[in-house]
């Protein structure tokens, strides 16, 4: 195998397939990316960690076709450095694979082709057109909330499943906090959700960045596993297999009170009391009066902050306390220009919700301080 490539397309490229190596790993293929040089002046990277599988292609020029297996990380850090944009990677008898970049030259291991995982793609299977901005924001707007490893408590995963009343929902939680992103009846119609899909986390972030870059996508879901595909690179996605908590249960129905605040002044003001504040003491407490919400925060290591914002609320006087980086988490990931807080007394959840975007809601489980 011997190719020649640009830098900048070859760096971006790497970028996609080192998120999918295995970082912890007893097989040291997983470390690896597969590369296929055709004579159709094609080069293909493949990386999987057995859970999540991507495939790429990018044109270049093809002098002696075949195919190897490097370390996909060390190979872009190389690439990141090397000096000119022009770089020739050229498998050597030895097995090992040569970077060459003007008068900077590396030798990488290899490990044969034929040691690799297979990984099957189901590019035949039945692919529907998807709009890719719906699909980034809803999952945009959930996965802060999907725990990073599982506990017996949570789901390290997103749920997505569809309501009796044909309605589609994005669900995630780490029992201390629950997001959920809602689309109307009309929402993906073409893929049959069953009882619901749970992605998991990983797997939702590297859809992510497939759609940063691309609006062309198609899904489609075949024997427990989620494909997306762009013109050029195909992500395959095993979803866990169990069952998602009744979420609805801890969302209470009727909530009597509710205040209006401005974003982005919530949030800062959030920000400044958040300086006092460290991993075992995390908590902000709401105190909520008529026209005004202030702000406490702090430890007793350090010292104590508190802040004032306005809000449009006419009622008693109430006081509740969450963690703040829950808070803020929720606050960041909305859009409008308004936040719209709902509770129903100190015991139960309180709850988020965006004026401008009826879908989205957060529900954060009160701390006791």
């Amino acid at each position: 195998m011997k190719v020649q490539v640009g830098r900048g397309i070859l760096t971006q490229v790497l970028q996609k397939v080192q998120s999918i190596t295995e970082k912890k790993t007893g097989m040291p293929i997983l470390f690896n990316t597969l590369l296929q040089a055709s004579a159709e002046q094609t080069l293909d990277f493949s990386a999987t960690d057995l859970e999540l599988s991507l495939w790429t292609r990018m044109e270049c020029r093809v002098e002696v076709p075949g195919s190897s297996t490097v370390t996909a990380r060390k190979l872009l850090e190389i690439v990141r450095e090397l000096p000119d944009e022009n770089i020739i990677l050229e498998q050597l008898p030895n097995e090992k694979l040569l970077i060459q970049s003007g008068r900077s030259r590396f030798e990488l291991s290899t490990i044969p082709a034929d040691d690799f995982p297979h990984m099957n793609f189901y590019t035949d299977a039945d692919f529907f057109k998807c709009d890719a901005s719906v699909l980034k924001n809803a999952l945009s707007k959930t996965l802060y909330a999907v725990p990073v490893e599982d506990d017996p408590f949570s789901i390290a995963g997103l749920y997505w499943h569809r309501l009796e009343s044909g309605a589609v929902r994005f669900v995630s939680s780490d029992g201390h906090r629950l997001a959920c992103y809602g689309m109307p009846e009309d929402s993906f119609t073409e893929v049959d959700l069953g009882r619901g899909i749970i992605i998991p986390r990983k797997g939702v972030q590297e859809i992510l960045k497939v759609l940063e870059k691309e609006e062309d996508v198609s899904l489609a879901l075949h024997e427990n596993c989620l494909i997306l595909k762009t013109p050029d690179t195909v992500l395959s996605i095993q979803l866990l297999e169990m069952e998602f908590p009744d979420y609805q249960l801890i969302i209470p129905e009727e909530r009597p009170f509710s205040f209006l605040v401005e974003r982005e002044t919530f949030f800062h003001a959030l920000k400044r009391v958040a300086v006092l504040t460290n991993q075992k003491w995390r908590h902000v407490r709401f105190i909520i009066d008529s026209g005004a919400l202030e702000l406490e925060a702090g430890n007793p290591e350090v010292g104590n902050a508190s802040d004032a914002v306005d809000i449009e609320y006419e009622g008693d006087s109430f006081t509740v306390a969450f963690n703040i980086k829950y808070v803020m988490d929720t606050v960041q990931a909305m859009e409008s220009p308004q936040v719209q807080f709902e509770w129903v007394d100190q015991f139960h959840g309180g709850v988020f919700v965006s004026p401008d975007d009826a879908g989205y809601l957060s529900l954060i489980m009160p701390m006791v301080v």
